[in-house]
């Protein structure tokens, strides 16, 4: 080892000192930059060489810039961020929700009906007089404009959502284009053998980012690329390639757009269920389960009132002497078409055939073959009852009654889940016959004689007869909710005094006749044209009650207060079976009143919001410590830097000392040869 090795063990702790010098620098540069992680000049020194007495050290070098991370904590960073972008659109979204119900200046939905039955009530009150009536129209009026504005801002708020998910994609697709790109640097950098440090720093925080807008999963492949999955599985970044997500209308959601993911060949793939995390996750949760679920109740809300209130009022009689008169706007049947059906076939919008009987329920006509159906209750997951419902008759009064004469119009035979009745003898008389005054009457005969019915009872079979008071019509229902369920009435004197010689028998399963008219719980509905295997179509009578409730009667003097023709002006009891609607548990909305029905849903939204808001508070202390863990191992610190810089910049001063020295001792040798 001579004097030129000294100048190189020198040269070679210059260069070390200034890497240090210079990471050191990097890392106080880049103290507030998001997702960097502090780096480290690794040094170690150089290989000895050979000498006497012993090997000879040959000065230090600098082998690598580390990166200081703990991938534990990288990885439950990762998986905070998507319950954090999840939960923080959860909870805006559902404080926005909240400001539409207007209950806390007490302008809301339940202010609103309490109104309008304490309008009802001073209608009672005093029925002779017309002014309480006006009254009551206008608040039953400003009740139905409020379900209306309920409506329409739920359904923006969707729209609104959905531009968010659709924006959201966009953001997804750049991140996942980003990473793969970085993957492609990263890959390039460290093949040659450095260390890609600030590009693994930009990665790392691309899929944090990435992390807050869906549920993703990250996989290490081995050679400086990482491969990135969303929902369950699919590939969204795989070395430098990057797949989209894609945003397609959907026609059995409003038109909304499904989440899905594009494999690259002629058809992409739906993805949308399968997305629960990040911000996307909670944009659909809200979108497709929270607000439909809101429009749901309102909507059967609306439908229960309308249905309800609509049925008294038809009963009683106005100040004019008019009757059967609907108060609000009536319910009407919505029906859909699978977006996926391969026939042809429609199902037209329908009509309410008996009021009495609906449930607010979604049913669906589904086809397993070209022709066999089945007609199921989504809602409960049964398929309906068979039944036979009759055509439209005057209804049973005691002025014009329904009189069954024995020997002329005093028999039925039906059959009931494939099961001939004998002959059913109603209960006559000899002419004029046996007067029945009222449906209900005559649909308690009705039922008592076909359940007596010997064959019928030997096979277990019954029925429910009603005679709907809205539509005046009889409905034979079976008791039998099996796929062979279905009444028929074959025969008899008395179907034509019945309205039951030409009605309409549907079943739970059966073959489809083009065109064919089924009755579903009191709803009509006629489906035409070709079917085929699979095609599916759903109905029920509520959809968009809230949005379209409207008033049917606007003259004050036809709100039918009394019972009897006879006891206007000053009987009330039509307008007391009216109030006592307020009270009444109704099924249609799960046995519940009006009132407790709407707070509910009110209700369940505010706590909702306060479950979210202590949700994304939980979760932002835990990211908050998961911070802090990262600031403690990969964070940088100025003090420390500051301390690094002195003992470099020591080490710089020495190393410059020790050349000096070599090159004095160098010129001394220099000197001794002149």
């Amino acid at each position: 080892m001579g004097l030129d090795g000294l100048l190189d063990i020198g040269k070679s702790a210059l260069s070390a000192a200034q890497q240090g010098l210079t990471v050191s620098g990097h890392n106080v540069a880049n103290v507030n930059t998001p997702g960097y992680s502090r780096q480290e000049a690794v040094v170690t020194e150089r290989d000895p060489v050979n000498g006497g007495p012993g090997q000879v050290g040959t000065g230090v070098q600098v082998t690598q810039i580390r990166r200081i991370v703990d991938n534990f904590i990288n990885r439950e960073i990762t998986s905070s961020n998507s319950s954090l972008g999840q939960l923080n659109i959860t909870q805006d979204q559902l404080s926005q929700i909240q400001n539409i119900f207007g209950d806390s200046n007490n302008q809301g939905i339940g202010a609103q009906l309490t109104d309008f039955f304490s309008s009802l009530q001073d209608v009672a009150a005093s029925p002779s007089d017309v002014t309480p009536r006006s009254v009551l129209l206008a608040k039953a009026d400003f009740l139905t404009k409020g379900f209306n504005q309920v409506a329409g801002e739920l359904t923006a708020r969707r729209t609104s959502v959905d531009n968010q998910v659709k924006q959201t994609i966009t953001e997804i697709n750049s991140l996942t284009a980003q990473v793969a790109a970085l993957n492609g640097k990263i890959v390039s950098a460290e093949m040659t053998g450095q260390n890609a440090n600030d590009l693994r720093d930009q990665r790392d925080q691309a899929i944090n980012d990435l992390a807050q807008r869906a549920d993703i999963s990250v996989i290490d492949g081995g050679n400086g690329a990482l491969s990135v999955f969303v929902g369950r599985g699919q590939v969204v970044v795989e070395n430098t390639v990057s797949r989209n997500l894609v945003a397609v209308q959907s026609l059995d959601n409003s038109g909304l757009v499904n989440v899905q993911y594009d494999t690259g060949g002629s058809r992409s793939l739906d993805i949308t269920s399968l997305i629960s995390g990040g911000k996307l996750g909670g944009l659909i949760a809200i979108r497709d389960t929270i607000l439909p679920g809101l429009q749901t109740s309102f909507d059967k809300l609306s439908a229960s009132l309308v249905n309800e209130v609509n049925q008294v009022h038809r009963q009683g009689y106005g100040l004019d002497g008019s009757t059967g008169l609907d108060f609000f706007s009536p319910l009407t049947v919505t029906t859909q078409a699978k977006s996926t059906n391969l026939g042809s076939a429609t199902l037209a919008s329908g009509a309410v055939t008996a009021n009495s009987l609906l449930t607010l329920q979604d049913y669906e006509v589904r086809f397993s073959s070209a022709t066999a159906y089945s007609i199921v209750n989504k809602t409960t997951g049964a398929t309906i009852k068979g039944n036979y419902t009759g055509t439209v008759l005057t209804a049973p009064t005691t002025d014009v009654p329904v009189n069954i004469v024995t020997g002329t119009n005093d028999t039925l035979t039906v059959t009931v889940d494939g099961t001939a009745s004998g002959t059913i003898t109603l209960t006559g008389a000899t002419s004029p016959g046996q007067s029945y005054t009222s449906g209900a009457a005559l649909a308690t005969e009705l039922q008592t004689k076909i359940n007596a019915d010997a064959t019928l009872t030997a096979a277990g079979k019954s029925v429910v007869v009603t005679f709907d008071q809205t539509a005046n019509r009889f409905t034979i229902t079976s008791n039998s909710s099996a796929s062979t369920s279905a009444v028929n009435v074959t025969g008899g004197t008395a179907q034509t005094a019945l309205g039951l010689s030409t009605g309409t028998s549907t079943a739970a399963s059966g073959t489809y006749s083009d065109p064919q008219t089924f009755t579903v719980d009191g709803m009509q509905v006629t489906l035409s044209g070709t079917t085929a295997s699979g095609d599916v179509f759903s109905l029920n009578s509520y959809k968009d009650a809230a949005k379209s409730m409207s008033m049917s009667l606007t003259n004050a003097s036809k709100v039918a207060a009394s019972s009897t023709r006879a006891g206007v002006p000053g009987n009330n009891d039509n307008a007391l079976a009216l109030v006592a609607l307020q009270t009444k548990a109704v099924s249609t909305i799960g046995s519940a009143t009006f009132n407790d029905t709407y707070r509910s849903a009110a209700t369940g939204v505010g706590v909702a919001a306060q479950s979210a808001t202590n949700k994304l508070q939980a979760q932002t202390m835990l990211q908050e410590q998961l911070d802090s863990f990262r600031a403690q191992s990969s964070g940088v610190s100025t003090d420390e830097e500051l301390v690094n810089v002195m003992k470099y910049q020591r080490a710089f001063e020495a190393a410059s000392r020790l050349i000096v020295a070599t090159d004095e001792m160098m010129q001394t040798l220099l000197g001794m040869i002149k």
